[in-house]
């Protein structure tokens, strides 16, 4: 995602079809529930690395982005979970 689509997101804020998720330690948990709703609805899109502060996101990162790729693929493909 580009830098400015990204700055336009958060300055709108969540909607019914955008998402955001601070992803410092890892996938969040709720991750897989939105994922889920969205897959059922109409889709969206889930913005890791972004919080939620006082009423206000703001850009929060990930440590290791390439990881976190694979995390989510790992356990998105895992039938056993």
């Amino acid at each position: 995602m580009e830098r400015e689509t990204l700055l336009q997101y958060i300055y709108l804020g969540e909607d019914q079809n955008v998402e955001f998720k601070a992803a410092d330690g890892g996938l969040p948990k709720d991750l897989w529930p939105t994922l889920s709703a969205f897959a059922n609805t109409d889709g969206g899109c889930i913005v890791l690395g972004v919080r939620e502060k006082q009423g206000k996101f703001e850009i929060s990162g990930v440590s290791n982005p390439q990881a976190l790729k694979t995390t989510f693929w790992n356990t998105h493909n895992n039938r056993e979970n």
